[in-house]
């Protein structure tokens, strides 16, 4: 497992909505590694890692000063974001060896998240959104929170298009256990794959208060885009003309559980749809995710060798496929 966490270091992973990184310093864990955020005194994000060098007192529980540095809270030593050491309180007048350094690493705001990658050359860049730069679409921050399931099982979920039958009765109801068609090729991308799929649906009070389309029954046109190694983004065209975007990603934090960042893009307004309406949707319908993906085994396993798939399943067995390539890359 140790060997799998490695080769999927040189990604970029969302770990925190920007919003939630301001004057004081966060800890987060990815990929097993135990790192502190912050801001520096231009507002730019760093990382390093969550340990002082001295006596391995938490950076996280320390603060940042004036000039924008991280003080760790035990003994004061204080550290740039490059993870140079720059001054220890108890030695001021001796010089500072490199070997006190904290090992830093790279870091971006990007799309309203804070991204991280542990290696210095990662094997994709950030991940192109289109529609976080569109005025024509506000962004909604949905969810930031840590499920206890292996981040594979959350993609897979997402490229699952039988499931909703079964799982999002009340919510997002599907009349039939058979998936529609997929519309055209699957299309390989230079980060992943891309495929369009529409979705017939009954209307629940539910959904309606997120698209108001007055339909009892209605088909909702997706186009699924899978981003390598552990993202995916949803593209739904609703028959009214409403348009949304759903970003979701799964950063591993370990061997058994992963952070979900869940955000949206929508061509609505407020005044029409309340971005709380939107959420209490979404909230329910991932709960309904959640119970059936946290009961599943939740090692880091990308190709569990004892499941059985199906001819339903061959956008799962197509990512797992690519997976191996990118993964290839980095081994």
């Amino acid at each position: 497992m140790d060997a799998l966490l490695r080769r999927l270091e040189p990604f970029w992973y969302p770990v925190l909505p920007a919003a939630n990184l301001a004057d004081e310093p966060v800890a987060v864990t990815v990929l097993g590694r135990a790192v502190v955020l912050w801001r520096d005194s231009d507002g730019q994000p760093a990382a390093l890692d969550n340990r002082c060098r001295h006596r391995s007192a938490l950076l996280s529980e320390g603060h940042v000063d004036a000039a924008g540095h991280l003080n760790c809270p035990y003994h004061g030593w204080v550290f740039a974001r490059d993870g140079r050491c720059l001054s220890i309180p108890q030695q001021p007048d001796q010089p500072i060896s490199s070997q006190y350094g904290v090992r830093g690493y790279r870091v971006a705001e990007h799309c309203g998240l804070i991204w991280i990658s542990l290696r210095e050359d990662p094997t994709l860049p950030l991940p192109h959104l289109p529609r976080a730069g569109d005025r024509r679409f506000r962004h909604i921050q949905g969810f930031h929170e840590v499920w206890q399931c292996s981040p594979f099982r959350v993609i897979e979920n997402g490229l699952d298009n039988f499931h909703h039958h079964f799982v999002h009765q009340g919510v997002l109801d599907a009349p039939s256990a058979i998936p529609d068609p997929i519309a055209g090729p699957i299309r390989t991308t230079e980060d992943g794959l891309e495929f369009r799929i529409p979705l017939s649906l009954r209307a629940t009070a539910t959904l309606e208060s997120t698209i108001a389309s007055g339909l009892e029954q209605l088909e909702v046109q997706r186009t699924v885009r899978w981003i390598a190694p552990l993202g995916l983004t949803l593209d739904l065209d609703w028959p009214n003309g409403k348009q949304q975007t759903i970003a979701l990603f799964a950063t591993p934090r370990d061997a058994s559980s992963c952070t979900i960042l869940r955000f949206y893009w929508r061509n609505d307004s407020e005044a029409e749809i309340a971005a709380n309406d939107v959420i209490a949707f979404e909230r329910a319908l991932i709960d309904q995710d959640r119970r059936i993906l946290e009961a599943m085994p939740t090692e880091l396993d990308p190709w569990p060798e004892h499941e059985l798939l199906i001819e339903a399943d061959q956008l799962i067995a197509k990512m797992r496929q690519l997976l191996q390539k990118f993964l290839q890359t980095t081994s």
